[in-house]
């Protein structure tokens, strides 16, 4: 069916459109809304269906698709307005399947945004009659405003049928359509200050907030805990701090968070992706649609701050956040693989914050309740390490955590949630106000596992990690890591000829499988004849044929046909002459909200293997490519990959 109406991507749709590419299919669950309604005797289906098809006409998001392929960027379909399919089940034994089993089937399948409206609908009936309305959306037609607004009307409209009257609803003033043409028009003036700002903030957080905590990749898990601490006590806490401090709640949580991660990091500066609305802040602030983003909060902890201090500077970072909107989601992802590249180490932005108001909802609870949370086998290929959520209730607060065994066991997960409870409790006596090494003692983790590293900018990095990567080139005999006035040198025993490009090739081929690892800012090589030569690696902006030649070299090494697919591909979608298969796919010229459609190109050819997160990392093009397989044929060291659903084709 042609649509009425396109037009580009608004914020949020930016950042649920490209998280839901980047997210393999069988984890794509976590994001769909689910909904039920009990629906009262007196509703007849067909007034039922009518509810329903009135709503799927009145916000044009419920009908919208999705076009990754629209040039020049991705594109926003609306239908027109036609009846919503709904799944008829009974509660009656009648051989066919359970009410609970179709609602798990249409929770868990994968939306494909190319082609299927964001919406199903499913009638639960008892002898022909409705009895219940299960609704499951994607997080793109949706944020926690407009389930509200959605659930709220239609409550008024099948209020309005029991009572044999019309339905009176205030009418829609703006749909994502117009709210994409508004923020685009009111970003233009300030992306460039707002990108700026954001690159500047990159560069002072430390590659990775677990390198001292994460397990090494023999004895990780990819298994995640989750678990939380509801509190009635705490809301008073809390809003008794805030008025104190002159701030906002939210800004109180942030403070806490970042001395509780410092606390079990051992960081002196805590940076976050934290789920930031911008309806507040828009120009179309009632629309039904996902508004909301990843924004960076980084708060600076190095003078050991006391807690005050930390509210006052967490709630500045909380301001950046409005102050520098003008960069999308999509555009913080390509700042912080430019980054990673730039270092020669992942720049892992992976720990979630997100403040959410139920109120005027009940928590349920007079006293405080610790409860596990189990089935995280959707989440835990999220790509996130960690997901902090602060739900507050009318009458309590709820602290929520979820994280990877891999960086938080089990034990740390439940000492985290406890030991933020007790660092608020304690600053409620007005005279209290820790600072962050007496935080630290007061929560008490237990310490990380004695590693040897070295400190480099904001960075741990991992020195046996390293030499075993650099050792581990069929061309190296040995390699021992260095500091030199502050940077990383690499001495290498060379087996044979060998390059200083072909080894910053080799590490960043491996950065994602090997985490707190960095590319050695120069290497001081002894060939097999004793001759000694000192360079630098490929960095951002070099170009292969520069990076090899100094002299005595080996020759430029020839692409293979997985190879020259992909740099093809990667410059079609992007309107490149070339794409440079020693750079990552972003320093190479490859914007984020382009890579499904490469990845979509190579799946046209027969091409699997890659995806649209992993393009948006720091590996170079020529290691991506090496993951690409074709026609069933495997690259024989290439790792086990998941392998995609039908829809969409990659």
């Amino acid at each position: 069916m042609p649509a009425v109406k396109s037009a580009g991507l608004s914020l949020g749709q930016r950042y649920a459109w490209l998280s839901h590419h980047q997210t393999p299919p069988e984890a794509r669950q976590d994001s769909h809304v689910v909904l039920g309604h009990d629906i009262p005797p007196e509703i007849a289906p067909a007034t039922l269906r009518a509810a329903l098809n009135y709503l799927v006409r009145r916000h044009e998001v419920l009908r919208t698709t999705y076009d990754a392929g629209a040039s020049p960027w991705p594109q926003q379909h609306v239908h027109p307005p036609g009846p919503l399919s709904v799944r008829v089940v009974t509660t009656e034994r009648d051989g066919t399947p359970a009410p609970a089993e179709v609602v798990k089937e249409l929770t868990e399948a994968d939306f494909d945004l190319a082609r299927d409206w964001p919406i199903r609908a499913c009638a639960v009936t008892t002898a022909g009659v409705v009895k219940r309305l299960v609704l499951v959306l994607h997080h793109i037609a949706v944020d926690n405003w407009s389930i509200d607004a959605l659930t709220a009307e239609f409550e008024a409209l099948l209020a309005a049928a029991g009572a044999r009257r019309q339905a009176r609803l205030a009418p829609v003033s703006a749909q994502p359509s117009d709210l994409a043409r508004l923020e685009e028009a009111g970003r233009s003036a300030v992306r460039e200050d707002s990108l700026s700002h954001w690159a500047g903030r990159l560069a002072e957080l430390p590659a990775d907030p677990y390198a001292l905590r994460r397990a090494p990749a023999v004895d990780r898990r990819y298994e995640a805990h989750s678990a939380s601490l509801t509190s009635p006590e705490l809301l008073s806490v809390v809003h008794e701090l805030a008025g104190r401090l002159g701030v906002w709640p939210s800004a109180v949580h942030l403070a806490a968070y970042a001395m509780t991660t410092a606390a079990y990091t051992g960081l002196d500066r805590v940076g976050h992706r934290w789920f930031a609305s911008h309806r507040e802040s828009s120009p179309a602030m009632d629309v039904m649609a996902c508004m909301f983003s990843p924004a960076i909060v980084s708060v600076d902890l190095k003078d050991d701050p006391a807690f005050s201090e930390v509210v006052r500077r967490a709630a500045g970072s909380a301001a950046e956040t409005t102050t520098y909107a003008g960069a999308s989601y999509d555009e913080i992802i390509e700042l912080t693989a430019h980054e990673g590249f730039r270092r020669g180490q992942r720049v892992r932005l992976a720990s979630d914050l997100n403040f959410l108001s139920y109120a005027p909802r009940s928590c349920g609870t007079r006293r405080e309740r610790f409860v596990w949370t189990t089935d995280q086998a959707a989440w835990a290929r999220s790509g996130s390490d960690t997901y902090f959520r602060v739900y507050e209730w009318q009458d309590g607060i709820t602290l929520a955590l979820r994280s990877m065994d891999e960086v938080m066991d089990s034990a740390a997960v439940e000492r985290f949630l406890r030991g933020y409870a007790e660092l608020l409790r304690h600053h409620q006596d007005p005279a209290a106000d820790l600072r962050v090494g007496e935080a630290a003692r007061l929560l008490d983790f237990p310490a990380p596992p004695a590693r040897r590293t070295m400190r480099t900018g904001p960075d741990r990095v991992d020195q046996d990690a390293v030499e075993t990567l650099l050792a581990a080139h069929d061309r190296v005999r040995s390699a021992r890591l260095r500091l030199e006035d502050g940077v990383l040198i690499a001495d290498i025993e060379a087996s044979g000829p060998v390059t200083p490009a072909a080894l910053r090739a080799h590490v960043l081929g491996a950065l994602d499988d090997t985490p707190a690892v960095r590319c050695p800012a120069r290497f001081r090589i002894t060939s097999p004849g004793g001759q000694t030569s000192v360079g630098g690696g490929l960095a951002a902006g070099d170009t292969l044929a520069e990076a090899e030649a100094d002299p005595g070299t080996t020759a430029v090494q020839v692409p293979g046909e997985a190879e020259r697919a992909l740099v093809a591909a990667v410059a079609r979608a992007n309107g490149l002459g070339h794409a440079d298969a020693a750079q990552c796919y972003t320093t190479a010229g490859g914007r984020a909200l382009r890579a499904p459609r490469v990845v979509e190109a190579l799946h046209a050819e027969g091409w699997r293997g890659l995806t649209a997160g992993q393009l948006a990392g720091t590996r170079p093009l020529r290691a991506l490519a090496e993951r690409m397989s074709r026609s069933g044929r495997h690259v024989a060291d290439a790792p086990e990959v998941i392998r995609p659903s039908a829809h969409p084709p990659w």
